[in-house]
């Protein structure tokens, strides 16, 4: 499946007990970044306060120029356009910026097998089952 640009719609959940109140709302919807850089997925913190999502752990993690102390929260993330809907720990730092809130690193993208066409702008992911359901591709250059 081919994506265009490299933001895609990403809904952030909780899970498990959370301290639900009637002001958090259940899911937030926003905007992800594909950031090959990144190891893991990075949410802006403000979404985990919103959410009321709950802390499991905090890790020192490399950010541009240097390095910051990060809380790790569990959280469901859910990607509709890749059909991508697991819990997993999302790692809360200041990541907001007017396209996304959510940076969509390694943890998640080695679910995939990822493809960039940098002159036409689009990503295209594909499972490992897409491969194995097909036939075995010819070698042209077996002996």
């Amino acid at each position: 499946m081919a994506i265009f640009g490299h933001i895609l719609p990403v809904h952030i959940a909780g899970f498990g007990p959370t301290p639900q109140s009637s002001s958090m709302p259940a899911l937030v919807e926003t905007n992800g970044l594909i950031d090959t850089g990144a190891s893991d997925v990075c949410i802006d913190y403000r979404v985990a306060l919103q959410l009321g999502l709950r802390e499991i752990d905090q890790a020192t993690v490399g950010v541009v120029g240097g390095s910051t102390m990060a809380k790790i929260y569990l959280g469901r993330l859910i990607v509709p356009d890749v059909g991508f809907d697991r819990v997993c720990p999302l790692y809360a730092l200041k990541v907001r910026h007017p396209t996304h809130e959510v940076l969509l690193g390694r943890s998640f993208l080695e679910n995939y097998i990822v493809t960039f066409d940098g002159p036409a702008g689009t990503f295209t992911f594909a499972s490992r089952t897409d491969f194995q359901e097909r036939s075995a591709i010819e070698d042209d250059f077996a002996t």
